[in-house]
């Protein structure tokens, strides 16, 4: 399983919800009347702060030789292709974190088609935090809560809900945080109660179509309390009630083998996919040691509190509980500075 650059913004984004305090709730159906416009500067500032970080990353830009015959052949499909744009959207996902943001460097290159697909990305890149505005504009005119639902929905089916938009959001959820100064009328919701309601949807929405486990761990990301954390570890990680007991004490089958909603595996490959990819995009410097480290740190806290649940539900010596400790043994505990839990995927 490989953890895409729109998945882990989605896991980056939920952070702030699992680290800070319960965020409100949406109290108003007057979206656009409240909050206005998307802050004018988010989309530009955040391609701003991405430039720079860019320019200031330690890493190089040579290519090894498989790179480069792969950049060359996008470069053959962009060439003959009627939609060169589409093609490279397509690509993008294929593509590793690493590679991506040392392409986006490369737009002097000396190799032609390494300059050539470098300026495609770049620009591909600033459509979408183009787009991904336009989206949060589309989602605050709305006006009222099943028009709001009905845009987000065909936002993720047209594939909008992405990296751009989550950047973007973050960004006016992070200004709104900082400069809101609550409702203007009397019950009626805040910029940021309102912001706060369309980063919950969106993060819904988007849960659904991924896998199982990243959707489980975003979802207890975006867990602020304690309490709500366990019931979904319980509830997801552990066995599932076959049996139960009506109020008159009889028993009610309720069939099936009473397997855990998500399948442990799977939640020990979202961890550590996500452990390896924050590590990547670190180390590419396309992120700050800081905010890798509370990326990193949210993910081992997690764990540990998984554990706890798993322990108390099959039993401390259970073959689970020692499955599950093996499984992140190496992304927790890495064995070798070598390894990609510390150094990234190249």
């Amino acid at each position: 399983m490989k953890l895409s650059l729109a998945l882990l913004a989605l896991l980056s984004s939920a952070v702030d919800a699992f680290v800070s305090n319960p965020r409100p709730g949406f109290v108003s159906n007057q979206i656009q009347a409240e909050i206005g416009e998307v802050s004018s500067f988010s989309a530009t500032r955040l391609f701003e702060q991405s430039e720079a970080t860019a320019a200031n990353a330690p890493t190089g830009l040579e290519f090894s030789d498989e790179e480069q015959s792969l950049i060359e052949g996008i470069h053959e499909k962009l060439a003959g292709a009627s939609e060169p744009r589409a093609i490279l959207k397509e690509t993008l996902p294929t593509l590793s974190p690493a590679l991506i943001y040392r392409l986006r460097q490369a737009t002097n290159d000396a190799n032609p088609a390494i300059q050539k697909v470098a300026i495609e990305l770049n620009e591909l890149l600033e459509d979408q935090l183009i787009t991904a505005r336009n989206t949060l504009q589309d989602l605050l005119n709305s006006g009222e809560i099943r028009k709001l639902d009905s845009i987000i929905g065909k936002a993720q089916r047209e594939g909008r809900l992405d990296t751009a938009f989550f950047n973007v959001l973050t960004v006016n959820l992070q200004d709104a945080a900082q400069n809101d100064m609550g409702p203007t009328q009397e019950g009626a919701a805040s910029r940021l109660q309102i912001l706060q309601h369309i980063y919950t949807r969106c993060q819904e929405e988007v849960e659904k179509s991924i896998p199982p486990g990243l959707a489980l761990l975003n979802r207890i990301m975006r867990a602020p309390e304690d309490s709500i954390r366990r019931n979904l570890y319980e509830h997801y990680l552990t066995p599932q009630k076959t049996i139960i007991s009506s109020p008159d004490g009889k028993e009610i089958d309720l069939g099936g083998n009473g397997a855990p909603l998500v399948p442990m595996q799977d939640f020990i490959d979202a961890l550590a996919q996500t452990v390896k990819q924050i590590r990547t995009v670190e180390n590419v410097g396309a992120a700050d040691r800081v905010s890798a480290a509370n990326l990193v740190e949210s993910c081992r806290t997690i764990a540990k509190e998984a554990r706890i649940v798993i322990g108390e539900k099959y039993g401390a010596e259970s073959e689970e509980l020692r499955n599950f400790e093996e499984g992140l043994q190496p992304v927790f505990r890495p064995s070798s500075a070598e390894s990609p839990y510390i150094t990234g995927e190249a």
